[in-house]
Formats: structure tokens, C-alpha cells, sequence
């Protein structure tokens, strides 16, 4: 298995230095969305109505899969 490193870029960048194993890019493409859904349901993320970027890097430091977010808040 491989290792990949799922780093965040929300007007900060937050980067992963330990990654997770996974063993092909379906793995990786759901990693990629449930923990970006576990950021999004526990609050934690401050949105400025910008957008966010999850990337995904190899080892190698290559990019492998992104996850955009942004959210608007209308009317409020």
C-alpha cells in the first residue's frame, strides 16, 4: 500500500505530515470525502465565503486527487 498525505488549504494551509496507507485511488478519492465531510459536520472550519481546497499528495509529494468546498450564506 501506498502512503497519502491529505492536506487542506482554508486561507491557511494545515499540511499532513503523518498521511494514511491506502491500498488504490478509490480508497484514496473516499478518504479524501468523508474527511472532508467530517470537517465540515464538526464545525471546526471558519468560512469566509471563500472556497477550500483538500489536496491529496503521494509520497513523492505529487498530487493525486483535490476536494473544492466553499459555502454562502444567502439572505442571513
Amino acid at each position: 500500500m501506498k502512503r497519502y498525505f491529505f492536506h487542506v488549504l482554508n486561507g491557511k494551509t494545515n499540511l499532513d505530515d503523518v498521511g494514511v496507507e491506502l491500498a488504490d485511488m478509490d480508497k484514496v478519492r473516499a478518504e479524501a470525502i468523508r474527511a472532508a465531510g467530517q470537517m465540515l459536520s464538526d464545525g471546526k472550519q471558519e468560512w469566509t465565503g471563500e472556497a477550500w481546497r483538500m489536496v491529496v499528495t503521494d509520497a513523492d509529494s505529487n498530487i493525486v486527487f483535490g476536494v473544492n468546498f466553499s459555502v454562502d450564506r444567502h439572505g442571513i
